[in-house]
């Protein structure tokens, strides 16, 4: 679960429509039934910034769609048929795709595409800031439809985004925030959103009118059913009473995958776990004492005995497979070089504590094997599970923060920015940067590196490299897993894979068929 986006969540209240008449019949062949953890909360797209994208990737649609690592090309059109930036990366100029309807019959068009996204700045919620630099919009013709910014920046990597970036139909925009919270939903999406029962279940209804067309075997309706148990979602893609289930603990993805009748579907993905130390905290303060916790970490043994194989220890702060990243020399398990640094610190040994909070899960199992390894060297390591939500507002002051925070992080569009930016770049009022690290050699060059986005690639690129290699020096973070993206399926239901993009945290359930 990616921290930042679920605290996002569970700030939002919602009320539902009535619930759904007991009795439903699963089995038709038209008819998926999804088992998942999460209990949405946040249904308008301007400002979800959780996993309710599971459910609004499948009503809405982008303009541009970013393609896995790998493709032939990096984007596909998407609502927009092409685009294309000024030299100097400030206007970006979109065509868009005709004849394509919102669920409500109207048409969309440029007009409608320049009221979604000036909807999402007003707002100012979720992921709004993705469009901060942008001036204006402008319709020029139906299907013509113009960005203009302050300053060179990447549209087209923000209209691939999977958070603020969802075009929203007119009508549900004059209706309202609170009109989509009920919840309600217009977008262009192959599925209509059908009742919801809050806690329990959401129904997804195929829209007749998507202008993508419909095929035999495509599924006419989506059941998600709210399980927050894992051992009961295990059983329920075990007996075929779902046909997708999300969120299966890594221990049972191997014994599933041996099931004749279950496909346990794999891909990187751009999620990495990490514990965050903090740099203005007695004893973390002190760069050599950071950097003995490193080297205390059993990067082997937690991917393999705690992931399960499904995760990898990094080469970097960032996934492999982002662009931008940058293979840097990291620490690995080593109690004697952790020792030596530990004594180089100059740190008293009666003072050699730290404490650790965390959630629950393979960060409480992590947690403890780091606890045991380091008492092997005097290290005293006082362990704090907790809530997120409660976890995370100690972490954000540095009277209660912690001196090892928990953080999982995957990124808002595809940019190196969403990690060096949000999790180490400084911050006046503390929101994600929990190691309460600052450095203005590396602000500057996240800071150029994003201004370069827009216009030069290739110069971004090595900015953020840069920026990485600073970062590594510095230890603010003990990096201990890239992680593999996982979907579990019953074997009879097709085109999953189309669902492996690191991009984005939905499944496509336009792209299966039974």
């Amino acid at each position: 679960m990616k921290l930042k986006r679920t605290l996002m969540a569970g700030l939002m209240a919602l009320s539902v429509t009535a619930p759904l008449t007991s009795g439903l019949v699963y089995a038709a062949n038209n008819t998926l039934v999804v088992a998942d953890r999460a209990s949405f909360k946040d249904w308008d797209p301007a400002s979800a910034f959780s996993e309710e994208v599971r459910v609004l990737g499948n009503i809405y649609e982008t303009l541009v769609v970013y393609n896995a690592p790998g493709s032939a090309e990096e984007f596909s059109p998407g609502l927009a048929t092409s685009w294309e930036s000024s030299d100097n990366g400030k206007t970006w100029t979109f065509k868009l795709r005709h004849g394509v309807k919102f669920h409500d019959g109207s048409a969309f068009n440029a007009a409608a595409v320049k009221k979604s996204i000036d909807y999402v700045k007003q707002l100012k919620q979720g992921a709004a800031f993705v469009w901060n630099g942008l001036d204006t919009v402008e319709a020029l013709a139906d299907d013509t439809v113009v960005l203009k910014f302050k300053s060179p920046t990447p549209a087209n990597l923000i209209a691939a985004g999977q958070y603020a970036a969802y075009i929203i139909a007119p009508a549900a925009v004059e209706k309202g925030h609170d009109w989509m919270m009920a919840p309600n939903a217009i977008g262009t999406g192959p599925y209509k959103l059908g009742q919801v029962e809050q806690g329990q279940q959401v129904v997804l209804e195929r829209f007749d009118g998507y202008w993508g067309g419909w095929k035999e075997g495509q599924f006419d309706r989506v059941i998600v059913k709210v399980v927050s148990e894992a051992a009961t979602r295990t059983q329920m893609i075990k007996n075929g009473e779902a046909g997708v289930a999300w969120d299966i603990p890594l221990d049972q993805l191997k014994v599933l995958g041996e099931d004749p009748s279950i496909k346990v579907s794999t891909a990187p993905s751009w999620k990495n776990f990490q514990f965050l130390i903090n740099t203005q905290k007695y004893p973390t303060n002190n760069l050599a004492f950071r950097q003995a916790l490193q080297y205390l970490w059993d990067y082997e043994s937690v991917t393999k005995d705690i992931l399960h194989g499904y995760g990898s220890v990094p080469k970097g702060p960032l996934p492999t497979s982002i662009w931008g990243h940058a293979s840097v020399p990291m620490a690995s398990y080593d109690l004697d070089k952790a020792r030596q640094l530990l004594e180089a610190s100059g740190v008293p040994k009666q003072d050699w504590k730290v404490s650790m909070q965390y959630i629950s899960g393979v960060y409480s199992h992590a947690a403890e094997l780091f606890q045991a390894t380091a008492s092997q060297v005097g290290v005293e390591v006082e362990l704090r599970p907790g809530e997120w939500g409660v976890i995370w507002d100690k972490a954000k002051k540095l009277d209660t923060a912690p001196n090892l925070q928990s953080m999982a992080w995957w990124p808002t569009y595809p940019t190196p920015s969403d990690w060096l930016f949000g999790e180490f770049h400084t911050e006046k009022t503390t929101l994600f940067n929990l190691s309460h690290y600052s450095n203005p050699s590396f602000d500057r060059l996240i800071e150029e590196a994003v201004a370069l986005e827009g216009s030069d690639r290739a110069r971004s690129a090595e900015k953020y490299m840069q920026a990485q290699q600073q970062l590594v020096k510095d230890a603010p973070a003990i990096w201990y897993a890239d992680m593999q993206q996982t979907r579990v399926s019953r074997k009879d239901i097709k085109g999953m894979e189309r669902s492996l993009n690191p991009a984005y945290e939905a499944i496509l359930y336009y792209n299966l068929n039974r």
